[in-house]
């Protein structure tokens, strides 16, 4: 199926009862359809992912890795029609269980993390780093396999403030988790 109608604003409603199994986001009723990660990626998200999740697994923060979907503007109670805007970050930190829906995270996540491709680095680092920095994200780390590089921003004043970039050969730590260490060399050593 080619891309659906774009002359009328997308719900979340509408998003969810697609007859097909391509991954959408939505902003602000637009869709943008995101492509299937390379492998490439895919080893990138589960290297960060997994130095997160052992980090985290006796916490009250959870790790999700893609597909999920992110109603970044809403709460559980929001009606579904009423979401115009919903993301499928690579993968998310959070804290409260209360942004924990059964099938979709409601709210801000704590940390996003996005791993560029040439099709999704212009939105990544426009529209998603303004929207996510409007919600509340705490922490928005955008990595680069190209340059093998993890750029972080973090929340301060309603504000993103770029917090560090660093290369295929530091550890480095998430600005909200301080004493976490992850190793770059094992992120990126599969490339």
């Amino acid at each position: 199926m080619s891309l659906p109608n774009q002359n009328h604003p997308w719900t979340y409603a509408d998003y969810v009862n697609f007859p097909e199994e391509k991954r959408y986001e939505g902003i602000d009723g637009v869709l943008f359809m995101t492509p299937s990660p390379t492998p490439r990626h895919q080893r990138i998200v589960t290297a960060l992912s997994a130095q997160f999740f052992d980090f985290l697994q006796h916490s009250s923060c959870e790790v999700f890795v893609a597909p999920i979907d992110v109603c970044l503007f809403a709460t559980k109670d929001t009606p579904l029609h009423d979401i115009k805007d919903w993301y499928i970050p690579d993968f998310i930190v959070v804290c409260d269980k209360q942004k924990i829906g059964d099938e979709r995270i409601y709210g801000a996540p704590d940390l996003i993390v996005e791993v560029l491709s040439p099709s999704t680095a212009k939105h990544d680092r426009i529209t998603k780093f303004h929207n996510y920095e409007q919600a509340g994200v705490r922490e928005y780390w955008i990595v680069d396999p190209v340059h093998e590089t993890v750029e972080k921003y973090a929340l301060q004043d309603q504000k993103f403030h770029q917090a560090g970039v660093h290369y295929k050969d530091e550890t480095i730590c998430p600005h909200i988790f301080p004493k976490l260490f992850i190793s770059l060399p094992k992120v990126f050593a599969s490339m």
